[in-house]
């Protein structure tokens, strides 16, 4: 698998991981709503702050491997910078130079 698809399956894989626990989360909070009893209550509340923490963590997670991604394209420009010698018999107006 090349690093592109990859990157694309991870990221609809992490998309797919935080709509079921949004959803999860949603269920709950209609459980809530429901439950007459404190008790039942306090644990669905519980269960509620546990998937927040799970979604939390998964989109600290996205957010890790996204700054990783952009810091590994900057490297990959910058180490390519100067590596190209023109030639001296090179026609005007054949060379693109960027500054």
């Amino acid at each position: 698998m090349s690093a592109t698809s990859n990157s694309v399956s991870s990221t609809a894989s992490t998309k797919a991981q935080k709509a079921e626990l949004q959803a999860q989360i949603s269920a709950k909070q209609t459980e809530l709503a429901d439950a007459k009893d404190e008790s039942a209550k306090a644990d669905i509340n519980k269960e509620i702050a546990a998937l927040k923490a799970q979604l939390a963590a998964l989109e600290a997670t996205e957010s890790s491997q996204s700054k990783q991604k952009e810091t590994q394209a900057q490297q990959t420009e910058t180490s390519k910078i100067g590596t190209r010698n023109f030639e001296d018999g090179a026609p005007f107006g054949d060379r693109t130079l960027y500054v």
